[in-house]
């Protein structure tokens, strides 16, 4: 009891001389001083009202033809993208790599030129521009590209051989060399740098019965907005391992792409917790998506395969994969670390970390982390992940009879802002829609100005 006392009165003593030390017992003569205009944007005007009631994707007309003299790759060029169609059926993969390749400089002879300094934008996020991590990167190129199959080494030789005009010099000289195209290809595996989203909406919860999925690419666009430039739908005829892709020219693995069964794959980075970077018995994890997509039939087989081979890949990584009857977000732990989780098919029904809620089943939705309980979260701590997961919850969880304008409409609201956090950034390469009602894909493909505050989606047809 007498303790207390002490410290009652200690902390009373100290009171008196705290008011006394700033020569102010009262605040009868405070003056509030002035201060500026409040920066902080109210909740409500974060949204603007979008209508796509009625209103058709644009189908672009072609308004140039370019192809390769042997008729191995076709490039129609529409207003916003160039429509490629690659033939297997008629020549070997190197073949095939090399006719884009020609194909490409008729319609780009600009293509090496920007395309290096795109690239080097994307290195030098990562190098510093440092000679010693240069090295690091050729290492890890290599390393990725020799554990490719045979199939697509040789695409991608035919494709750098044509490209690169024997240049073979790792160093930015303006020209493209054939180690400069093939880490190209491989940047997400050996760079990263991806910030995507994506979402899908149930047949139990549409209008029609029939599933809707979602999947919203970031990327850097380049300093001029080189990607932009350089859109592509390309379609790999190729028999029963026939699939469409949408992506940029010239990119053979996966961002996103769909099969003729409808099955639609979509890689968002995650990374690892601290773990350092092996190329050490690793392979690409965007050409394993290809090949899931040329050899499998449905959203579970094309998922598992990925996740039985998810400690060959270098990155943690989710990856959506849906098709009419199934959605899953595949979680895959590339690491033996206890911090890092165990890969996992998420779907609507599987148990969240205890941080992280979801209010309905009907809709799946992935950022760039994990969401599977025990896995790695970097959502509930991570302003960008947080931000666009509850906007995402907010925007759909509990609407029913969702129609395909209407789900386009919220997929648009935002008002564009680079202050804010977006499921539209200011990075945003593409939102592709895919409607299981009619089989068919439609986007928004960010132009060479930029994102876009009201913009506009692109009728790329069907997969069928």
């Amino acid at each position: 009891m007498r303790s207390r006392k002490i410290t009652a009165v200690c902390a009373v003593l100290l009171s008196a001389v705290m008011l006394s030390s700033c020569g102010r017992t009262t605040y009868d003569d405070f003056n509030i001083p002035e201060s500026g205009e409040s920066q902080l944007t109210p909740v409500s005007s974060i949204y603007v009202e979008k209508n796509y009631k009625g209103v058709a994707p644009v189908k672009e007309e072609t308004k140039e033809i370019y192809e390769s003299a042997d008729g191995l790759c076709r490039i129609e060029q529409k207003d916003s993208y160039y429509d490629v169609t690659l033939d297997y059926e008629n020549g070997s993969y190197k073949d095939v790599g090399a006719a884009y390749a020609e194909a490409i400089l008729l319609a780009r002879p600009d293509y090496a030129e920007y395309l290096e300094q795109y690239l080097y934008e994307n290195i030098n996020a990562v190098a510093n521009d440092s000679n010693e991590e240069y090295e690091e990167i050729e290492k890890r190129t290599t390393a990725i590209y020799t554990a490719l199959d045979e199939d697509y080494r040789q695409e991608l030789d035919g494709f750098a051989e044509r490209v690169s005009n024997d240049e073979v010099n790792f160093e930015k000289n303006g020209k493209i060399s054939r180690d400069e195209v093939i880490l190209m290809e491989l940047i997400p595996d050996v760079l990263r740098g991806t910030a995507c989203s994506a979402l899908s909406a149930s047949g139990d919860t549409t209008a029609t019965g029939e599933r809707i999925t979602c999947r919203v690419l970031e990327w850097q666009l380049g300093s001029e907005n080189q990607l932009c430039q350089a859109h592509a739908l390309v379609h790999y005829k190729n028999g029963e391992k026939s699939f469409t892709s949408v992506t940029y020219m010239g990119f053979f693995p996966i961002l996103t792409a769909v099969n003729e069964e409808g099955v639609l794959l979509g890689e968002l980075d995650v990374g690892s917790a601290g773990t350092e970077y092996t190329y050490e018995n690793k392979t690409s994890y965007t050409y394993a998506m290809r090949y899931a997509l040329e050899n499998m039939g449905s959203a579970r087989e094309c998922a598992e395969y990925l996740a039985e081979n998810s400690k060959r890949y270098p990155f943690c990584v989710n990856i959506l994969a849906t098709d009419k009857k199934d959605g899953f977000i595949a979680e895959l732990v590339v690491t033996d670390e206890e911090k890092d989780g165990k890969t996992v098919l998420r779907d609507g029904s599987t148990k969240l970390n205890e941080t992280v809620e979801w209010s309905d089943p009907n809709y799946l939705c992935a950022v760039n982390s994990f969401a599977a309980e025990g896995n790695n979260d970097f959502l509930t701590y991570n302003e960008g992940n947080l931000i666009r997961w509850k906007r995402y919850e907010q925007l759909f969880c509990g609407q029913k009879d969702m129609t395909l304008d209407h789900f386009k409409e919220l997929m648009t609201c935002e008002k564009l802002n680079k202050d804010l956090v977006c499921i539209r950034s200011d990075g945003v390469v593409h939102m592709v829609i895919a409607d299981y009602a009619t089989n068919t894909l439609q986007a928004i493909l960010t132009g060479k100005d930029g994102v876009d505050d009201d913009p506009e989606f692109i009728d790329l047809g069907s997969w069928e």
